[in-house]
């Protein structure tokens, strides 16, 4: 966490990386899907734990029988639930498919590493530029849909630099789940002990 929070921020930087980070706004960035009308994809969900098929959830599928509002969701694009943005709702997607038109998805633009961003729209300072730019009375009735989330600036570093730091944090992430992995095996050892 440590790490993510000074590389995301540019505290500190990585060797050969001197480039001068731009404030540019996120719909330079990326672009709104709202492809409908494509019922033959798999009905996905998205979570904490990333976007993932519907029948590996251990929700009760409440989608609605019509899915022609359902929107189109493709490998590299990230997810949001637009009421629950503010809160880190949003996953990158390695799959494709169709979800609930209550999410609305991000076609990243030329130059951009989607992972790099997934990490950083569920970070503190980028949620609560979620939670300012969203529409709505109270907490519950929030929204930041793309045209909120559009005209969002924020500090971003080079492709280059994106790539990098999404690399390091990928193999921290590896790392992480290597050893969650370990600490499983040992209490079941301890169990059977």
């Amino acid at each position: 966490k440590a790490r993510m929070q000074q590389l995301l921020t540019g505290k500190k930087r990585l060797p050969g990386f001197t480039e001068e980070w731009k404030k540019v706004k996120l719909g330079d960035l990326f672009s709104e899907r709202n492809e409908t009308k494509i019922i033959h994809l798999p009905l996905l969900s998205i979570g904490q734990e990333g976007v993932y098929p519907q029948t590996d959830s251990n929700k009760r599928d409440i989608s609605n029988n019509d899915k022609s509002k359902y929107k189109r969701i493709a490998q590299g694009d990230i997810g949001y639930n637009t009421m629950r943005m503010w809160q880190g709702r949003s996953a990158l997607s390695s799959l494709e498919g169709i979800v609930s038109p209550a999410y609305t998805i991000l076609i990243p633009k030329k130059n951009v590493n989607s992972y790099y961003f997934s990490i950083l729209f569920k970070t503190s300072k980028l949620t609560n530029l979620f939670w300012r730019n969203s529409q709505g009375l109270v907490d519950d009735t929030l929204n930041c849909k793309y045209k909120d989330f559009s005209k969002i600036k924020y500090w971003v570093p080079s492709f280059e630099e994106q790539s990098a730091i999404a690399s390091i944090l990928s193999t921290a992430e590896k790392e992480i789940e290597i050893e969650k992995q370990k600490l499983a095996d040992i209490q079941q050892q301890k169990k059977g002990l």
